[in-house]
């Protein structure tokens, strides 16, 4: 039995759960379709429309200041979620099955929830979305990813190579 099995249905309930945010929004929203940013534009030509001078207020016309922009964030936190999700859940099954120990295993998965985690803490919070949080969970995954396929590069190609 892998132990990477049982970690690809946490991976698989999480990204349930970033699915069930981005509905909750969309419903609160009243946002059908997309990630809010047509409501965004519209919320702000609105806001041009009432006084053209707005548009020199940085602040104002910034997209963080919409309602709709948590939507945005929300659907960003589950589209990075599966750009990362499936590559890593791959990447450490065939690391563990070319012989990765299970406390290795154990580590590597430990260490991508709790980067996915703070990457979505980033995206979710009302702070700028380039915060330490979001820093921390891309390098660190980055990190993981490099790791992982140097692993299976030498467990693929290398190792048989010297096992001859």
């Amino acid at each position: 039995m892998l132990v990477s099995a049982g970690y690809a249905g946490l991976a698989a309930l999480y990204n349930i759960f970033l699915i069930a945010e981005v509905v909750a929004l969309r419903f609160k929203l009243n946002i059908a379709l997309g990630d809010g940013t047509r409501e965004q534009v519209i919320e702000l030509l609105g806001k041009f429309k009432e006084n053209p001078d707005i548009i020199h207020d940085s602040k104002a016309v910034a997209p963080f200041e919409s309602r709709n922009y948590r939507l945005t964030r929300a659907v960003r936190a589950h589209g990075n979620y599966l750009e990362s999700a499936p590559m890593l859940v791959i990447l450490v099954a065939l690391a563990e099955l070319n012989g990765m120990a299970l406390w290795a295993v154990h580590t590597i998965f430990i260490v991508f929830f709790a980067t996915r985690l703070m990457h979505r803490h980033a995206l979710r919070s009302d702070a700028v979305a380039a915060g330490p949080f979001r820093k921390i969970g891309t390098a660190s995954f980055l990190l993981l990813v490099v790791v992982l396929s140097l692993w299976n590069v030498y467990g693929g190609f290398i190792q048989p190579l010297i096992s001859k």
